[in-house]
């Protein structure tokens, strides 16, 4: 009787969205193989989107390690579609570690991993939309939780991988760092490090090269190797002095150990033990897909004077647009922060005329947040936003896209300090003129979400900077006006007449000088919204 197998090669199992928004199951080699037809990939969670794409990128450095230049990419991204010759060479020598369910390689698993009592955990340890605790938050009930295909339950160890929590884990015969039956934490998945950007294009294929920078820095293929070209794992750490040897090695960083339970037919249960702990300080040499600030926190930590760069992490509930600062900050010359390698990749494409200014992308922010000491999923952060390169490449524009951002934030900080004031004029305490600050800037952000993301991706090289600014500035004034006008039409009748402001017998606070206060401080923040021809109405 032949031992069950579900090859991935060959078996339909990564989510594919198609143009018509149709949603297709298909294998690894189908995937690549029609990845100039598929918009991209459509998982259970945006993380796990990111974790297969880091997978495909892994695969296709591999599958093409003669492609080191500039040169080689811009043949590639001519030809339209993967040639996939070299893919299907490359997987078929590999074919047995890209079996799930095999016995002594199974894919991303570690072959007879157990405990010392024998047991497995429920599927849920695997899946990152099921809250710890409250079950009945998520569309998954019953049977769907005891049992799952072998598609999904591949899908869910690509992604353990890149994004488990910390915390307690099962611990495994063999490995030395168990104590009294339990693995203790030795920290998150590598990805969930990262404040994970891709850069999207109109297709997979597209989306695949534009996350594959390359260059001379690159290291030796021979050594920088993905976990199914080296000797299987076992339950404790894999000895590799000095590791992770490249961006192959940080795309496919094994760490956690895994066994899949099944009955054969479908998955029944999972084993999931500590891998190998990485630290991500200073990894900005193979970790392309996200940019990197300088951590004082981590130089005391490691008592050097030397510098040390963290991931940067994105800011759970605020729109990518919000950040766009910290996400296109060049290296700079204090040398406090590092762009992200894929800022630096789309500029060398437009410098060298490989990418005209005006290709259309997608800036897509992706990142895990975790609570409870890392221990447990708190949310997921995915947001994405349509640019043009030349947006990204000439400094003119992206200080207009980021100065767009700032005049928003002044103007809403007005607005917050409006509703603030007609609180405190009530009679209302500081907790409370707070909690109102805080509601009528967020307001504010969100009013203007769709009205910046359509005028960012509206600009183009041959855009008039200062009539897009004044442009810009006005659109703000518009909606912020319109807000302070309905927060002055709800304040209370008490607001009007107001309450002293302090002791020293200064004028009380009341709505109107909140009013007038909002009016002063709109027109300092957006001073370009107010300059008209004289004789002109504002």
């Amino acid at each position: 009787m032949s031992s069950p197998s579900f090859d991935l090669i060959s078996q339909p199992w990564f989510r594919t969205r198609r143009s018509d928004n149709t949603v297709t199951e298909l294998s690894l080699i189908d995937v690549l193989g029609s990845a100039h037809q598929i918009v991209g990939l459509a998982g259970e969670v945006p993380t796990q989107d990111l974790a297969l794409l880091r997978l495909l990128l892994a695969i296709l450095r591999r599958s093409f390690p003669q492609m080191r230049s500039r040169e080689d990419w811009a043949e590639a991204w001519r030809a339209g579609r993967f040639d996939m010759a070299p893919i299907e060479r490359y997987l078929e020598r590999h074919r047995e570690r890209f079996d799930l369910l095999h016995a002594e390689t199974p894919f991303l698993q570690v072959a007879g991993l157990s405990t010392a009592k024998g047991e497995m955990t429920e599927l849920t340890r695997l899946i990152a939309d099921v809250p710890a605790g409250h079950a009945y938050f998520t569309t998954r009930a019953g049977a769907a939780l005891t049992t799952m295909t072998f598609a999904e339950a591949a899908r869910w160890i690509v992604h353990c991988q890149a994004y488990d929590p910390s915390g307690i884990k099962s611990g495994a015969v063999g490995d030395d760092r168990v104590t009294g039956g339990r693995g203790y934490p030795i920290g998150i998945a590598w990805a969930g490090w990262l404040g994970a950007v891709v850069v999207e294009g109109a297709s997979l294929f597209e989306t695949l090269l534009l996350n594959l920078p390359l260059g001379k820095k690159l290291p030796d293929p021979a050594v920088d190797l993905p976990v199914w070209e080296r000797p299987p794992l076992g339950p404790g750490i894999e000895d590799r002095p000095g590791a992770p040897y490249g961006p192959v090695d940080l795309l496919t960083w094994p760490s956690r150990r895994i066994r899949l339970g099944h009955d054969g037919e479908r998955a029944t249960g999972v084993l999931i033990a500590n891998g190998d702990p990485l630290h991500p300080r200073n990894m900005f040499r193979y970790e392309f897909m996200t940019g990197w600030r300088l951590s004082e926190t981590q130089m005391k930590a490691q008592k050097t004077t030397d510098p040390v760069f963290m991931p940067r992490a994105h800011v759970p509930d605020r729109a990518v647009w919000r950040g766009l600062e910290s996400l296109l900050t060049p290296t700079n010359d204090t040398q406090r922060t590092i762009a992200g390698r894929w800022l630096e990749w789309l500029a060398e494409l437009q410098a060298n005329e490989i990418l005209p200014e005006s290709f259309p992308l997608r800036i897509r922010t992706t990142g895990m947040q975790y609570g409870s000491q890392s221990a447990v999923i708190d949310d997921i952060t995915d947001d994405v936003l349509p640019l043009h390169l030349v947006v990204l490449t000439d400094t003119q524009l992206t200080d207009l896209a980021i100065k767009g951002v700032q005049a928003v934030g002044e103007a809403v900080r007005t607005l917050g300090q409006l509703a603030s004031e007609l609180i405190q004029a009530a009679g209302g305490d500081r907790d409370l003129a707070a909690a109102h600050r805080d509601e009528a800037r967020e307001q504010g952000y969100a009013a203007l979400d769709a009205a910046y993301r359509q005028w960012v991706g509206g600009l183009a090289a041959e855009s008039d900077r200062a009539a897009e600014h004044e442009r810009w500035q006005r659109q703000v004034r518009r909606r912020v006006s319109e807000l302070g006008r309905e927060l002055l039409d709800s304040a209370s009748p008490a607001s009007w007449s107001g309450r002293p402001s302090g002791t020293d017998g200064s004028p009380p606070v009341t709505a109107a000088t909140a009013a007038n206060w909002f009016y002063i401080n709109l027109r300092k923040a957006l001073p370009m919204a107010y300059d008209v021809p004289e004789g002109q109405a504002s």
